[in-house]
């Protein structure tokens, strides 16, 4: 899987928790959503290998922003812990990529 599909699945993995989430918890989701839709790696990195890892780190820190209103917005049981588990291994995943292709 590439990385700019890790940033989507974690994302979508997330995304379908929060509809019974305060409107707060919405508006934050949305915002974190649509900021990780617009991510495109590959378009800002180009073929210029350390823009491409700026790029993906910057994925890496809007999955981490999700998993944080994740955290926040989700009640409490099964498909929060599934969820919240699910973004963990997206994160450690997507951080792994990094640290064996970016130095």
């Amino acid at each position: 899987m590439t990385i700019p599909k890790f940033v989507c699945a974690a994302a979508g993995a997330a995304a379908f928790g929060f509809a019974a989430a305060a409107d707060e918890c919405a508006t934050m989701t949305k915002s974190v959503q649509v900021m990780i839709d617009k991510t495109d790696p590959a378009a800002k990195g180009g073929d210029n290998p350390a823009r491409l890892c700026a790029a993906y780190g910057e994925g890496l820190g809007l999955i981490k922003s999700f998993r944080i209103v994740a955290d926040e917005c989700l009640d409490e049981g099964d498909e929060r812990t599934k969820t919240l588990a699910g973004l963990d291994r997206s994160i450690r995943q997507l951080q792994s990529q990094i640290d064996r292709n970016c130095e």
